[in-house]
Parts: C-alpha cells; sequence; structure tokens
C-alpha cells in the first residue's frame, strides 16, 4: 500500500512538472516609439525554449512561449529589448511592443570621385614604361595552318560483338564521331 501511495506521489508530481513545460500562444504587435509605425521583420526568440518568429509587414508577430519565459526582440535601428513573460499576469495574450531607435553618431568624411588632374597626371608619369615584347615568326605560317586539309580518322575497329555494335550506335560520344567523320569527308578539300 506504501509502494502505492509512493508511486502515485511520483505520478502526479512528474504531471505536474509536465504541465509546467507546456506551451501556451501569445499574440502581440511590435511599434516604434517616435512614431507609433509598425516595424517589419522584427526578430522575436524565446529565451528558454529558443522559438522564434519575425513580424509581418504590419509589426504583428504569433508564437509558442513556456509558462515562465523571457523574449528578445531586435531589429536592424532599434535597442534590443528584453521582456520577461509570467503565465498568471498575461491578459488576453496580446502584447504591445514599443521599441526605442538606436543612434549612432558617426564622424564626417569627405569623400572625392576622383584625384584633382595634376595629382593623376603625377601618378601616371611615375609609371614605369615597358617595352613591348615581340614575338617573330607568328604570323608566318598562319595560311598554312588555316588552310590546311583535315586529317583522315583511321576506321581500324576491325570485327566488333553486337553489344559493342548497339552501344557504338547509340552512345552519344558515337554519335558525334559519326558526324564528325561525316562533315570532314563532306568538306574535303581535294
Amino acid at each position: 500500500m506504501k509502494h502505492l501511495v509512493i508511486i502515485g506521489i511520483i505520478f502526479l508530481s512528474c504531471l505536474s512538472l509536465k504541465a509546467q513545460n507546456k506551451y501556451f500562444p501569445i499574440k502581440g504587435s511590435i511599434v516604434s516609439a517616435d512614431s507609433l509605425s509598425p516595424i517589419p521583420d522584427a526578430h522575436i526568440l524565446s529565451e528558454i525554449s529558443y522559438y522564434g518568429t519575425t513580424s509581418d509587414t504590419n509589426g504583428k508577430f504569433a508564437m509558442l512561449v513556456k509558462k515562465i519565459d523571457t523574449l528578445r526582440i531586435s531589429s536592424v535601428g532599434f535597442v534590443t529589448k528584453l521582456i520577461p513573460i509570467y503565465y498568471d499576469s498575461i491578459d488576453d495574450n496580446k502584447f504591445n511592443i514599443v521599441m526605442q531607435r538606436d543612434t549612432v553618431m558617426l564622424q564626417e568624411i569627405d569623400v572625392f570621385p576622383y584625384l584633382d588632374n595634376h595629382t593623376v597626371k603625377d601618378i601616371i608619369s611615375q609609371i614605369p614604361i615597358k617595352e613591348p615584347m615581340i614575338i617573330k615568326g607568328v604570323n608566318e605560317n598562319i595560311e598554312a595552318v588555316l588552310y590546311q586539309k583535315p586529317k583522315k580518322i583511321p576506321n581500324d575497329k576491325g570485327i566488333l560483338s553486337p553489344v559493342q555494335t548497339l552501344y557504338n550506335r547509340f552512345n552519344k560520344k558515337e554519335r558525334l564521331k559519326r558526324k564528325l567523320e561525316r562533315n570532314r569527308r563532306k568538306y574535303l578539300i581535294d
């Protein structure tokens, strides 16, 4: 009897632990603090369960979180925000999250499209000029190469088995060889 009571207590405690690990849905919207305009594509991440989503073009989102969780909301140009969530304190599962803009002041930089003409001329005048390399005899035999008769492909296949004959007949490489040979015979200049 004592064993059944202990097993029952363990079973009920496991059920209560499992009930604490259940997820529930939350919905909300993310807006900017200065204009109350929706923030699209903001990242919402659950710190405990590591579920995440992004807001739509209207700044709205929906996701599953645990009963005790923390949401990390981040977006480009806004300060990252951490929001703790407690299941008992949530009304209507609607969150309106207001994000503050993150401004960073940059130093002034002068950008010029090009250097002034005098500086460009000085740089160009300092580049050493090398003499072009001339190769002799390159163009002397060009006509002999262009109008050379094509060489004949030796046809020393011998007797082939029926399987090899079928393979050669339908193989793409062999078809291209036959086509090349026909073209060479057709355009052969005697």
